[in-house]
């Protein structure tokens, strides 16, 4: 499928993105490989490839209780350390 500068222009429009002349045609021009590697896709064979349902829940771990990081050694390594907390500096 091919996406003309009008169809780009449309599409920008609904998107409230503004473009020049070049880069309406240059996002023509990456919708039309966008869509070409869709169509791509669609040739893939997934046969034999099982779907999964929708509401089928999630293969879960073992819950299994460890230990947590030793604090001491956390302090020790830590470039910055005070009162039990990491020190960074100012963000803001």
């Amino acid at each position: 499928m091919n996406i003309t500068r009008d169809e780009a222009r449309r599409i920008a429009d609904l998107a409230h993105l503004e473009f020049d002349e070049a880069g309406l045609d240059r996002m023509a021009a990456e919708m039309t490989k966008i869509l070409s590697y869709i169509d791509q896709l669609r040739e893939v064979d997934i046969e034999g490839f099982e779907e999964h349902a929708a509401g089928s829940p999630t293969p879960m771990r073992e819950d299994i209780l460890q230990s947590s990081t030793d604090r001491e050694l956390v302090e020790k390594n830590a470039p910055a350390w005070s009162d039990g907390f990491f020190v960074v500096p100012p963000v803001i």
